[in-house]
């Protein structure tokens, strides 16, 4: 096997059934709202289009570096050294050092061959200590450096702490065949595939590592040197830990499942395993996290639960104390809920200090993925530096009433001026947007859609003055539907509406209450964001297809088979929450210029349809994509539309499905077409995913959109709709793509030529 060809393959983007398994393990969590970062790129002339790229959601653009997306665990050293670690991170960045807010290291090795990142990192003395969980790709990896089929391993990779790249080997040391580092995994558990058994909770000094394992409620040490295990002892459901000033172990305790006032607790050990008396009992509503302990000999510990805050206690070797708290109580669901800033923290997962008392506070609130905020405080509380990775699967839109507003399914972005590139030791940091608000507020509407569906594509509509938002998941299984109230609500979307095209649970049960079969749609007829049983309205037992789209006035379109449906938006009830009805739906016969129709826009003020999908031969190859077919109909709401336009977008059919190079999905804005291709076409000189513009009027090729020379290598577009674009009223088209390689979303800023320049022959 040419063991370089196949690492290549296994690095790359992750299969979308597995992507969604990743986001839907994080459902339930509470979102944390961070900082937009809007990363200005030059301006550049291709295909006779002028524009420039940006990013928005990563502080830096990732042609060189970038923040990875939702923080498990952070370990900081004295001189204010910050390694991280996550589970998942798509361009391989599960593991980082940060030096002075800047990522100087990606550690490798931790995504792909079977081996990912994990939830705890540890450094001390010469090296670095990696919890990493490493699977068998299904059985397909053979060898010593991968458990059998059907089971995972749950263990430590060692690290050099001069080069967190460099390996640290040690005798018996796993790793050998493959795109692995050779010698330096140590199996601490073996546990069945898909067992709840990875290491929660490492730390070390010197001579030691220790780390936690729910799996067989055990705290292991180990010789830091040899890695050879010295002792084990007993610790019912120990979570995250760490070492204080006098040489003790910190063990935060899970409470039982099944034991009703059971709560999270700390314990206090000898290193040697010595239950000391010593003890933390958290209140029911506090959620630990997290905990470090600073220079005087204080514990903090991150709560991740109502107050979203760092508590601090004392004496800790003798009755522990709270002395005090860090953070705005309630965080960023505090009044305003929502609103993002200084000390509103999100769900806090990692925290450390240095030797001059800074804390650092790594918080990962998102309700399915893309969710980083990284910062350093002075003891005072003033912001020393902050760091972002806030999207992972998404695409955005614009608030039609203020364009510079940018919604993605849980945060809202400020768009700023264009602005010159930033270079240098910080790499491209994005200088042009701002995070503002978090939408998500699990406390008072557990029934939002979000936090039991993996939201990732966002429509922002304004309806008789009302602003909408639409949310629906990679695949368009269901539409979730949001109005705001700022003066009680803040940032806060508040569910008010939820379309499914046949019966759907997610694994938590929800949503209660809905219809035994076929398709079904929620409206909040009382106001309360609550889904109540009679809130309900089926449509006879039929199952649909297709995916719903909100045109410009609030319409939901749907095409599937041979029908083309509209449900018009008939007005806004007392509360302001939107109202459809089955009864009050359109139905048009599909016209034959094509077999599968599988995309649509509707234009109202233009009485325009446009319709993507397959015929014949041109036919999608991957499942996803949309197909090459596009159409352009007038007079669509008349009895007999006109056939403006039919062409054949140009594609390549790759050696699998997932290799092909084909549109995936449009978007309608002002006078233009914005198609979204999957990755480059052969013979254009582009490699990786793109936007062709396209005339509205006779669907004309104009040019492309593209971002690779600014950004470097982007990802494979995920999302059944992948693109998203305005026009603004000095004629600039903002073009939003998805891009989930480096947790950003990309921005192209277009203003268009005179049209007697812009380029018009029907080329790629």
């Amino acid at each position: 096997m040419d063991w370089a060809q196949e690492a290549k393959r296994r690095v790359g983007p992750l299969s979308v059934q597995a992507k969604i398994c990743r986001i839907q393990s994080r459902l339930g969590k509470m979102g944390l709202g961070v900082l937009l970062c809007f990363a200005p790129m030059v301006s550049l002339q291709a295909q006779g289009l002028k524009y420039s790229v940006t990013t928005v959601g990563n502080t830096y653009s990732g042609k060189s570096v970038w923040v990875q997306q939702d923080i498990e665990d952070i370990c900081v050293l004295p001189d204010g050294a910050v390694f991280t670690n996550v589970f998942w991170d798509e361009a391989g960045g599960n593991v980082m050092e940060y030096s002075q807010g800047v990522p100087i290291h990606v550690a490798g090795h931790t995504h792909g061959w079977g081996y990912e990142g994990g939830a705890a990192i540890a450094a001390s003395g010469d090296y670095v200590f990696i919890a990493q969980n490493v699977g068998n790709e299904g059985g397909g990896l053979k060898g010593s450096s991968w458990p059998v089929r059907g089971y995972t391993w749950s263990g430590l990779s060692r690290r050099l702490r001069k080069d967190v790249t460099q390996p640290a080997p040690f005798p018996g040391g796993r790793g050998k065949e493959g795109d692995v580092l050779p010698g330096t995994f140590l199996p601490v558990v073996t546990v069945p595939e898909g067992t709840q058994g990875a290491i929660r909770g490492a730390c070390a000094d010197a001579q030691h590592v220790w780390v936690s394992s729910p799996f067989d409620d055990t705290i292991k040490e180990y010789d830091a040197h040899m890695m050879i295990l010295l002792r084990t002892w007993p610790v019912p459901r120990p979570d995250k830990i760490c070492l204080d000033r006098q040489g003790h172990l910190w063990v935060l305790q899970r409470p039982q499942a099944d034991v009703k006032h059971d709560f999270w607790r700390a314990l206090c050990y000898t290193a040697n395993g010595m239950l000391l008396p010593q003890r933390i009992e958290f209140a029911p509503a506090m959620l630990p996290s997290a905990l470090c302990v600073d220079k005087p000999n204080h514990l903090l510990i991150a709560d991740s639960g109502v107050d979203q805050q760092i508590k601090i206690y004392a004496d800790l070797t003798t009755t522990p104390r709270l002395i005090s708290t860090f953070g705005v109580r309630g965080g960023i669901f505090a009044p305003p809920a929502g609103t993002f800033g200084a000390l509103r923290f999100n769900q806090p997962r990692g925290i450390g200090t240095d030797d001059d008392n800074r804390i650092y506070v790594a918080s990962s609130g998102s309700t399915a993925g893309g969710s980083t905020v990284l910062e350093c405080y002075e003891p005072n509380g003033r912001l020393r530096w902050r760091r972002m990775g806030l999207t992972f699967v998404d695409v955005g839109d614009a608030d039609p009433k203020d364009l510079l507003d940018v919604y993605t399914k849980e945060e809202r972005f400020r768009l700023g001026a264009p602005t010159q590139k930033e270079k240098g030791a910080n790499g491209d940091k994005a200088t042009e947007w701002s995070y503002r608000g978090y939408t998500v507020n699990p406390y008072k509407y557990p029934d939002d859609p979000r936090l039991h569906s993996a939201g990732a594509i966002a429509w922002v509509r304004r309806v008789q003055g009302q602003k909408l938002l639409f949310v629906t998941d990679m695949t368009a299984e269901l539409l979730h539907v949001y109005r705001f109230r700022p003066e009680t609500d803040g940032e806060t979307a508040i569910p008010c509406a939820l379309f499914a095209r046949r019966h759907w649970r997610s694994q938590d049960g929800f949503p209660r209450h809905q219809p035994a079969r076929g398709e079904w749609m929620w409206i909040d007829r009382n106001g309360d964001g609550k889904i109540d049983a009679g809130e309900y309205a089926s449509n006879d037992g039929a199952e649909s297809e297709g995916i719903l789209f909100p045109d410009d006035q609030g319409t939901l379109w749907q095409t599937y088979g041979k029908t083309v449906r509209a449900f018009p938006l008939t007005g806004l009830d007392k509360n302001g929450v939107p109202q459809w009805d089955y009864k009050r739906a359109r139905t048009y016969v599909r016209p034959d210029d094509m077999d599968e129709a599988r995309r649509l826009r509707y234009v109202p003020d233009q009485d325009l349809l446009l319709l993507g999908g397959n015929q014949g031969d041109d036919h999608n190859q991957h499942w996803k994509p949309m197909g090459p077919v596009l159409c352009l109909y007038s007079d669509w709401s008349h009895s007999k539309p006109v056939l403006r336009k039919r062409i054949v977008l140009p594609c390549d059919k790759g050696a699998s499905g997932h290799e092909s190079a084909e549109p995936i999905s449009f978007d309608v804005a002002g006078e233009y077409v914005f198609v979204a291709y999957t990755r480059g076409i052969a013979g254009t000189g582009i490699k990786n995913a793109f936007v062709r513009v396209l005339r509205l009027r006779d669907l004309s090729f104009v040019g492309n959109l593209v971002a690779e020379g600014d950004l470097g290598e982007t990802g494979l577009l995920d999302l059944v709709e992948s693109v998203r674009a305005v026009r603004r009223s000095n004629g600039e088209y903002l073009v939003f793509l998805e891009d989930d390689y480096k947790s950003k979303m990309i921005v192209f800023r277009w203003q268009p030529a005179a049209p007697h320049t812009i380029m018009s022959r029907d080329s790629p």
